[in-house]
């Protein structure tokens, strides 16, 4: 399944092998033989070579490798933190490939730095426990959206995960809309999520989307932008914010680069009437766009035209400038934007199949889409797709709704499924009606028992799941030109259709067989993807066809034949994607002298494709990516002599055939994943026109020496070719070549010859086991922006290596025996990175500071790096420093000089018990660490960790001076005191001092704070009054043995976290006298001393039943656990995680989780910990009526000693914990869940 998602999804996929070697997965050899030796016996040969095919894929896909000796040592517990450092890698790695990235903003902004800096202010981003609402209103046109976007690119770092929905009122306007944005739309749960909600006009929108925000992390911020202002009024949202209008100076700037493509005023000639252009827009910026772009390459006199005409317009400037600029276009543009604005936006197709369309309506397309573009009526985004402003679609539509707005019949276009509906139910169709959209979505069977059918023409058919829509309502439409039908089952002749129809796309479409002769004479694009076909006999009946352009069957997974399509003489696409049980290509297509594209990507069972391809004379892509089974191309591959792209991905072919010569061309040829390519044919130098080759994963041995001569090549990736050795000399001919990656190859040396290669930016050779030297020409690549070189043995760098003048990053993590950096480094004025991890460097250069553009630094696992130079202050612009595990014990005093620092982690091991071990490296005397005066200087620091560092005696008061932290860890160290000014750290949102076992006394902490950790702090005596903290969340106490009470805990209103085991008997008592209600309800997580669980929590197993009107609002557990410290710990894991919860479905575990029960108490004593999960938690969502719930223990034990001694459960219903007033004149079986606790804990 995740090779299916890989492939048809685009979905990454980032394996890890635990304690397996690749290469055994890849081969099926080791263990894995005998496992498929026993399989062999009870399944099927073909699931076996799935499942073959699966691990080889698998095998190959670059992940992490976490050797069986590694894991040993993990299960023997040489490395306590073992497996929290392999996790913290999976999940850097997935956030690296999945991270938030910033939204397009429009072409060019004027003022919008100002109106965020309004934002910033207005939410001052002061920590807060609630979760945020900011609503940005104004009038169509003024800039919401772009505001929108912009605001978020500067924030987004802030939070943890992002959702967003553009659109929400043309997307919700649809059948099922809102659900289905309620499905695509996720939020992290328990994260710090920013939601961006754009265009919205309904509350039930938000209130569908958005949800319960209980459990949204602390901080969250939801953005809703809207027309309307009361929208924010019924949800009161407090926070809100008015675009207005331009300055006349912005206004003037945004009108001059779209109606003279530049920024600056146009001389005195067009400058009046440049000033009246901008009056009479309204300083509106989509209407300064317009009318610009409507103006651009016009002669003064036009202009003057123009504004006469404008003027007409007058009040309603907007409208005034889109219809103007509509009225500019001939009519077959009008026609096209038409389409576009009221159909084709809400199919989501790109660009290249609107084309498709428009060409089949005999329509310029490209022609008229670049006219519409240049207006700026459309936009083209990054990922191909058309793009237009609600404000411009909504002008289209209406002038549509206004041909007849009492009879939807009578209009040209019909998008809106109630309108559509209305048509068909009525037999409302007529001529005028040119195009209908309609898309009915899959449905689950949940879905189709929920609705009631109408007995109407349109019914739903609860056995197919489909909606059943006659043909006879579509014969009156004798001009419809498109038709998407999305979803149905058409009965009736399906000769009926209009015979003007010149695409269709009926997606779903339910018949196996197509019927002889069905589609209208015209058509030009037949989209049946997603469909149940399974045979397709014939589409013209043996008349030759002229019209059809498109056939596009993707993810016809029936699909075993399709039909002679040589009497198809204007076919141009065939696309086949996915159509897995297709198993040979008829020798017909080979004949169709038309073809541009064929793709038949993923035919996983595809074995037999075109022996001759000599009349595909016309064909420029060909997609034959993921066919696993074919091993053989056609000889005479070269008569596709106008082919550009040839994709053969995870095919089986053994060799290219040498006819390959003849395209002349071909610009992109793609190989990946070819396992059983060993060469390439020598001819391949005559591909003068490639420009990209990839031949990632393939056997290849050696490169053919004639490569030399594609002088248009640009990217060249042989990653994982672990077969080849070298790369020959002549790669230096390669004048274009931009990209050059060469990563875990078996590449020993890379010659590169200095002032050759003019346009290389990107050099990447991480991993390459075999590569032990760099070419001393190196630094003659002048163009290099990145040089990749991580993992791999190389010893030293050439001194000439700071010749690279325009570098940019520079990657050695791991380079194990790189032990010095040379000094011409510090000459690479413009790097910006610098990777360092994991090398065994001793020293900087003296001069690194010369490096003043360099943003981050990484130096983690430095483990002979013993001092920083005194120039290292001078690293003005460095915002991230990591220099975790080196053996730095002192800082220079020009490290205060480092005004950008952001965020400085240099945590050191061992992580545990500080005070009794010592850094490797180092003796007693020379453990501790002080931190330099100049730290105070740290202005805009955020985040400082300095676990394990040797951090002794009384901290200094320089860390007052740090207003911007955030996040101090100070964990590990032997301090015993804070200095009182933390308290001014005003921004400081979580505090560490895990395992300070000399802390005594805790001063007044900034009321800001979130998070407070001061487990094991075994010297704790007294903690000051906490009253303050209002929107503190988590306070970890585990093992504070000697603190006696905890001042204002019962102020704590956001408290959700409480971990308090092996607390000591005086404390206990006068923390549980402070345990209300309220609190109670709050609290998500709870851990005191305690051998007894409430009496009316259930023991044992609880099924779950559905409860008629009472929705189930959480599930409450309730585990006594004791640790036997006499066991010997393997793992010493800094929490208990060997208590899980499982949700069964007949005896088969279907879901299970791990209750967090933080902190590990010192004493082998009974501990009590409360766990409670709000109906929003996954685990209470996977609830069905009937499943069971059980609390156990790890079936494979991660730490030792761990005994459940007993557990409950408690679901709670609606109406089980709602009330809020006082309910002592209640009985027990009357109060709610809350107050039966508070009675509990008052015992």
């Amino acid at each position: 399944m995740l090779c299916d998602f890989r492939s048809s999804l685009k979905r990454p996929v980032i394996p890890i092998f635990y304690g397996v070697n690749p290469e055994d997965v890849r081969k099926q050899s080791g263990d894995f033989a005998k496992d498929f030796e026993e399989h062999a016996k009870t399944f099927s040969e073909v699931e076996i070579k799935r499942w073959r095919r699966a691990m080889n894929l698998v095998g190959n896909i670059p992940g992490f490798v976490f050797t069986k000796a590694t894991v040993d040592d993990v299960k023997a517990g040489k490395d306590r933190k073992k497996v929290d450092e392999m996790i913290g890698l999976v999940v850097k790695r997935v956030l690296a490939q999945v991270r938030n990235s910033p939204e397009n903003v429009a072409d060019y902004t004027v003022g919008l730095e100002s109106c965020v800096e309004d934002l910033m202010k207005l939410l001052n981003f002061k920590p807060t426990s609630s979760v945020q609402f900011l609503g940005i209103y104004g009038m169509g046109g003024i800039g919401k959206t772009t505001l929108a976007k912009y605001f978020y690119n500067k924030i987004i770092v802030n939070f943890e995960h992002r959702a967003i929905i553009y659109d929400v009122r043309e997307q919700s306007s649809t059948q099922d809309g809102l659900d289905d944005l309620k499905r695509t739309f996720k939020v992290a749960r328990e994260k710090k999520n920013i939601v961006v909600l754009d265009d919205v006009d309904n509350i039930d929108q938000v209130n569908a989307l958005v949800g319960e925000t209980s459990w949204y992390g602390e901080g969250s911020l939801v953005v809703i932008t809207t027309r309307d202002e009361e929208i924010l009024n019924r949800l009161s949202v407090n926070l809100r914010y008015e675009v207005k209008c331009l300055t006349e100076m912005q206004a003037l700037k945004l009108f001059c680069f779209y109606s003279l493509r530049k920024e600056k005023p146009p001389t005195e000639g067009l400058l009046e009437l440049s000033k009246k252009s901008v009056e009479l827009t309204g300083l509106l910026p989509l209407a300064l766009k317009v009318f610009g772009s409507h103006l651009f390459d016009k002669e003064e006199n036009e202009w003057q035209v123009q504004l006469e005409k404008l003027k007409t317009f007058q009040p309603d400037k907007l409208q005034g400038v889109l219809a103007l600029s509509f009225e500019s276009l001939d009519d077959e543009e009008k026609k096209v934007f038409l389409d576009i604005a009221c159909l084709f936006l809400r199919l989501k197709i790109t660009k290249d199949e609107v084309v498709d369309i428009l060409k089949g309506c005999g329509f310029q397309a490209e022609a008229a889409l670049s006219v519409l573009r240049q207006k700026s009526l459309i936009k083209i985004r990054d990922d191909n797709n058309l793009w237009m402003h609600d404000h411009i679609r909504d002008m289209g539509r209406h002038m549509v709704l206004n041909e007849s707005r009492e009879d939807p019949g009578m209009r040209s276009r019909l998008w809106d499924h109630g309108a559509i509906m209305t048509v068909l139910n009525n037999m409302k169709g007529t001529p005028s009606i040119r195009g209908i959209v309609c898309d009915f979505k899959k449905k689950s069977a949940d879905d189709i028992a929920s609705r009631s059918l109408l007995n109407n023409p349109a019914e739903e058919n609860p056995k197919s799941s489909e909606i059943i829509i006659p043909v006879e309502p579509f014969v009156l439409m004798t001009k419809l030109r498109l038709l998407q039908i999305n979803n149905v089952e058409l009965e009736g002749n399906l000769k009926l259709l209009p015979s003007e129809l010149k695409w269709i796309q009926w997606k779903g479409c339910p018949l196996e067989n197509l019927p002889l002769d069905f589609l209208a004479g015209q058509l030009a694009v037949l989209d049946l993807s997603e469909s149940r076909i399974r045979r397709v006999q014939s589409l013209r009946n043996d008349e030759v066809d002229e019209n059809l352009k498109v056939i596009n069957f993707r993810g016809c997974h029936s699909l075993e034949t399709i039909p002679d399509l040589s009497n198809h003489n204007a076919l141009e696409k065939l696309v086949l994607d996915r159509c897995k049980l297709l198993v040979k290509v008829p020798s017909s297509v080979g004949k169709i002298r038309t073809l541009l594209q064929l793709d038949l990507r993923n035919c996983s069972n595809l074995s037999e494709f075109l022996v001759d391809v000599s009349g595909l004379k016309r064909l420029e892509k060909l997609v034959l990516s993921g066919c696993s089974n074919l091993s053989v191309l056609p000889k005479n591959i070269g008569a596709m002599q106008c082919l550009k792209k040839l994709l053969l991905d995870g095919t089986a072919i053994k060799n290219v055939p040498g006819d390959i010569y003849r395209l002349q061309n071909l610009e992109k040829l793609s190989l990946r994943g070819c396992r059983s390519i060993q060469e390439l044919p020598s001819c391949v130098g005559t591909l003068t026109s490639l420009e990209k080759l990839y031949l990632d994963n393939t056997a290849l041995q050696n490169l053919p020496s004639s490569i030399k001569k594609l002088k248009n090549l640009q990217k060249l990736h042989l990653r994982l070719c672990r077969s080849l050795s070298e790369i020959p000399d002549t790669i230096n001919e390669l004048i274009s070549l931009k990209e050059l990656v060469i990563n875990r190859s078996g590449v020993k040396m890379v010659h590169l010859k200095s002032g050759s290669l003019p346009w290389l930016t990107d050099f990447s050779a991480g991993d390459c086991k075999n590569l032990k030297e760099v070419s001393s020409s190196i630094g003659g690549l002048n163009s290099l922006l990145q040089l990749t070189l991580d993992g791999t043995p190389i010893t030293t760098l050439p001194d000439n290596i700071g010749d690279l003048q325009f570098i940019l990053k520079v990657d050695l993590r791991g380079c194990k025996y790189l032990t010095v950096l040379p000094s011409s480094i510090v000459a690479m004025d413009t790097l910006r990175k610098l990777y360092l991890g994991g090398s065994n460097i001793e020293e900087l250069p003296e001069d690194f500071g010369n490096l003043e553009n360099l943003v981050l630094l990484q130096m983690n696992e430095c483990k002979m790096l013993k001092r920083l130079p005194s120039s290292f202050g001078n690293l003005k612009s460095l915002h991230h420093l990591y220099m975790e595990e080196t053996l730095v014990m002192e800082f220079p005093e020009s490290f205060g000089n480092l005004s950008n620092l952001r965020v400085l982690k240099m945590l050191k091991k061992p992580l545990f018990r500080i005070c009794e071990s010592y850094p490797p490296g180092t003796s007693k005397e020379t453990r501790f660490v002080e931190l330099p005066n100049s730290f105070a200087n740290l202005l805009k620091l955020e985040e400082l960790d300095a676990r394990s560092l040797g951090l002794s005696g009384k901290i200094p008061d320089v860390l007052e001076k740090l207003s911007s932290l955030m996040i101090l860890n100070l964990g590990n160290n032997c301090f015993h005191s804070l200095p009182c000014s933390l308290k001014g750290l005003s921004n400081l949102i979580e505090l560490s001092l895990y395992d300070c076992q000399e802390l005594t006394c805790l001063p007044p902490l900034p009321c800001q704070l979130k998070q407070l950790n001061l487990a094991n702090c075994f010297s704790l005596e007294s903690i000051s009054d906490l009253s303050e903290l209002t929107i503190l969340h988590d306070l970890n106490l585990t093992n504070c043995v000697k603190l006696d009470d905890v001042p204002g805990l019962d102020k704590l209103t956001a408290l959700k976290r409480l971990y308090m085991s092996a607390c000591n008997s005086t404390c206990y008592p006068e923390v549980k006298k402070k345990l209300s209600k309220v609190s109670l309800k709050l609290l998500r997580n709870l851990s005191l001393p305690g051998n007894r669980i409430p009496g009316w929590f259930s023991q044992g197993p609880v099924t779950f039943s559905v409860q008629l009107n009472r929705e189930i609002r959480g599930v409450i557990f309730a585990v006594v656990v004791a640790v036997n410290h006499e066991i010997k710990d393997n793992y010493q894991m800094p929490d208990v995680v060997e208590i899980q919860v499982q949700i069964l479905e007949l005896d088969l575990a279907i879901y299970t989780t791990t209750l967090h029960l933080s902190g590990v108490p010192g004493t082998s004593n009974d501990q009590l910990h409360i766990c409670r999960y709000p109906a929003s938690h996954q685990m209470v969502r996977a609830l069905k009526d009937g499943f069971t719930i059980q609390v156990i223990k790890r079936e494979k034990p991660l730490k030792q000693g761990v005994e459940l001694k007993m557990s409950g459960i408690h679901l709670i219903y609606e109406g089980d914990d709602d009330i809020s007033g006082d309910e002592d004149f209640l009985t027990d079986t009357q109060q709610t869940v809350s107050q039966k606790l508070t009675n509990f804990f008052s015992s």
